[in-house]
């Protein structure tokens, strides 16, 4: 292979591992000696011959940049594989493995040899690891990764790290911080389309008051909308569900309100509901908070680029450059936070009974509604007898009715079969 050769783009080229691992030998002039190329081998046909180029690698028989994009893995154990190879490669400055996919998430293992990889090379300078989020296709190594992170809490060549659509969420997030307050050795990290909300974002920003090297951490505002979107439509969700469940639960609601107005029971607060109101309030004060951290994250940015051109007032250290105020960690709030608070701080609501069950409770005494024992002694005074003596059981009790000439028949349902009844004339 010619020495004066620095880009060979073999993108999409239906090449197989063997084809791939011949070109990779081909470039070594004398053993040992790193090749300063670019290989571009992306989305070609690797599942047979893989192992070859995992030799390749091993062999340190690889050019200084490797752009692997867009592979198919068959099996697990061919990723895991390449990364076992990587881990001791010492040629590699630059890899690409963006967009690999595998048949299900990453287990254990392979996400603990990525774990070594990060521990234990010394070599990486850029490593790009980033996902796919599409229509038709998802690629993503899955929550393991978030374990796997914690090994470049020990890498200190590692500078560029991109980790864009991995789905890393707030645990993610929280990991990413635990690296940035490491001090490792990494100055760029993008990490855009993560589902990280405004608690994820906020541990971000708090961990790169206290680090000197990082110059880019993007503002994550894909991300911000995402978030915004999702809490806005489960907030309307809730209303709409609350509105249904009081429609169905109105009778119960009517007794609930009976008994505790004839001094039964306590009537029990009920949470506040959502109103539209408070919905365009939760997204507004969002919006201002994540807009606060974005302000932080700025000032943050700048005094370390600052300090990494050597610009006068800028110490290595950059102790005194940021106001105190600045400097202090925010409260991380949860989208639940959020939404607490706002509901907190909402005008109170008073439910109104049913005015036509408050005129009906209003008359209750004037419309000689009484108990069975009232009932009866007034029947008693009046010279009326009851024909049937009353039961303890209200179950048991015959039932009485008068036929029109006047006389009364007695419908005993106690002993009869299938619900029929008997007439006694």
């Amino acid at each position: 292979m010619s020495d004066d050769l620095y880009i060979l783009n073999l993108d999409q080229c239906s090449l197989n591992g063997g084809d791939v691992a011949l070109l990779m030998h081909s470039m070594v002039r004398v053993p040992g000696e790193i090749r300063s190329l670019e290989l571009h081998v992306s989305a070609n046909r690797f599942e047979k011959g893989v192992s070859e180029i995992v030799k390749a690698i091993r062999a340190n028989h690889a050019p200084t940049h490797l752009f692997l994009r867009m592979i198919e893995f068959a099996k697990e154990d061919h990723f895991r594989e390449l990364l076992q190879a990587l881990r001791t490669n010492t040629t590699i400055r630059v890899l690409d493995i963006s967009k690999a996919s595998l048949p299900y998430d990453a287990g254990e293992e392979t996400c603990e040899a990525m774990k070594l990889v990060f521990e234990d090379n010394k070599t990486l300078e850029d490593l790009d690891i980033s996902g796919e989020q599409a229509h038709l296709e998802v690629t993503r190594f899955g929550i393991g990764l978030n374990s796997a992170l914690q090994g470049l809490k020990k890498n200190k060549t590692l500078k560029i790290l991109r980790i864009m659509y991995q789905n890393l969420g707030l645990e993610g997030a929280n990991t990413l911080s635990s690296v940035i307050e490491a001090d490792t050795g990494l100055t760029h990290i993008y990490c855009e389309h993560n589902d990280i909300n405004l608690q994820g974002f906020t541990t971000l920003v708090n961990a790169l008051a206290k680090n000197y090297k990082i110059v880019l951490l993007p503002f994550l505002q894909d991300d911000q909308t995402t978030s915004m979107k999702r809490m806005n439509a489960n907030m309307r969700e809730t209303r709409r569900s609350a509105t249904s469940n009081k429609n169905d639960h109105h009778l119960k609601s009517s007794v609930r309100r009976t008994l505790t107005t004839f001094g039964v029971g306590h009537a029990k607060p009920e949470k506040p509901e959502l109103t539209p109101q408070d919905v365009d309030e939760v997204v507004r004060l969002l919006n201002e908070r994540w807009q606060q951290q974005m302000n932080r994250l700025a000032q943050f940015l700048e005094r370390n680029a600052n300090i990494a051109a050597g610009a006068p007032g800028f110490g290595v250290d950059g102790e005194s450059i940021l106001s105190e105020e600045t400097m202090r960690p925010t409260t991380a709030l949860s989208d639940q936070g959020i939404l607490e608070q706002v509901l907190s701080n909402t005008t109170p609501k008073v439910e109104l009974n049913n005015p036509v069950e408050s005129h009906v409770y209003n008359q209750t005494p004037a419309m000689n509604i009484s108990s069975d024992s009232a009932y009866a002694k007034e029947n008693k005074e009046n010279g009326r007898m009851s024909s049937v003596a009353e039961s303890d059981d209200e179950e048991e009790r015959p039932v009485t009715a008068k036929t029109r000439n006047g006389k009364e028949k007695v419908f005993d349902l106690r002993e009869t079969e299938g619900g029929m009844f008997t007439m006694e004339s």
